[in-house]
């Protein structure tokens, strides 16, 4: 990171870069990858991040809009962060310590992890531990794991065919977290009316008149305290 300067995020389309920018730049073209691409842009991207995804899988329009408007400005400010969580093998805050997966009892939701199958910056690994973190943790709620073949990383949203291989799964776990909710809001209503029928019983009535007196005894104190010529 030093050799960037104080500007740490970097220009993939300006002309007047300094040396050190440049220098960046022209190292990140020529580090092995999985798979070569004819646009520079794309080139400094993936020399610094590594591939994204597979250029198979992203239509050229998408990928003219990534690097025409999406990559025109790489921040790297985050890869010192980034490092520590490699380092550490879970996520940790920006000083290294340990701070989000100590608290699971704070993440009382259903999940869904989905990974490619052609492995990509982030290993099909990452979403197995994860998925089962949550069982071990969240037991009560639905965790589902899909790792999706000849997809990567990032394709796995922008693929050309993402919306047939992959978002079917989010809609599928969606509509499980939806039902879940509709019987549970159910139960509530259920138990609200059983908790008011049994108000009703032989009980429940002998209360009602005791508050009843209890009540006109309260406005007889009042007035005669209150009220002396009444």
């Amino acid at each position: 990171m030093a050799i960037l300067g104080k500007n740490r995020t970097l220009s993939l389309y300006a002309s007047n870069d300094n040396l050190r920018h440049r220098l960046v730049k022209f190292i990140a073209q020529f580090i092995p990858r999985n798979e070569r691409c004819t646009c520079n842009v794309c080139e400094i991207f993936s020399g610094i991040f590594g591939n994204a995804f597979w250029h198979e899988n992203v239509s050229s329009t998408m990928h003219q809009w990534l690097n025409k408007h999406s990559l025109s400005k790489l921040p790297m400010s985050a890869f010192p962060h980034l490092r520590r969580i490699c380092t550490s093998g879970f996520i940790v805050d920006p000083k290294g310590k340990n701070r989000y997966m100590i608290h699971p009892e704070r993440m009382p939701l259903p999940t869904l992890y989905i990974s490619g199958g052609r492995s990509l910056l982030v290993t099909p690994e990452t979403s197995f531990l994860a998925n089962k973190f949550m069982r071990l943790h969240q037991p009560e709620f639905h965790h589902k794991r899909v790792v999706v073949d000849g997809f990567g990383h990032s394709d796995l949203l922008i693929g050309e065919k993402s919306c047939e291989k992959v978002f079917p799964h989010f809609i599928s776990h969606m509509k499980l977290a939806e039902e879940r909710v509709k019987k549970e809001v159910t139960h509530c209503k259920k138990e609200a009316v059983l908790s008011w029928d049994g108000s009703h019983d032989g009980k429940g009535a002998s209360r009602t008149w005791i508050d009843l007196l209890f009540f006109l005894g309260f406005i007889a104190i009042f007035f005669f305290y209150l009220i002396p010529d009444w």
